[in-house]
């Protein structure tokens, strides 16, 4: 189940980080939206706080891995 909860918050943080993108918003802002988006999620699923982080961290690597994608094209 934990590898499931990681899998999905990565993948709802670069969704939203790229969709934000597309809206021609800057990239700290597509940050923002990203990271919002996966606590809200978290939260959704009780994870909030200290037991939220982990899978927060693994979340901004998502981000930073499709800002890195994105550059290389």
């Amino acid at each position: 189940m934990d590898n499931m909860i990681f899998a999905s918050v990565r993948q709802v943080a670069s969704t939203w980080y790229y969709i934000t993108l597309t809206q021609n918003r800057a990239h700290d802002d597509a940050v923002d939206v990203g990271m919002m988006q996966a606590e809200l999620y978290l939260s959704d699923l009780g994870l909030v706080g200290d037991a939220a982080r982990p899978y927060l961290e693994g979340a901004r690597k998502a981000i930073a891995s499709v800002m890195q994608g994105k550059l290389q094209n």
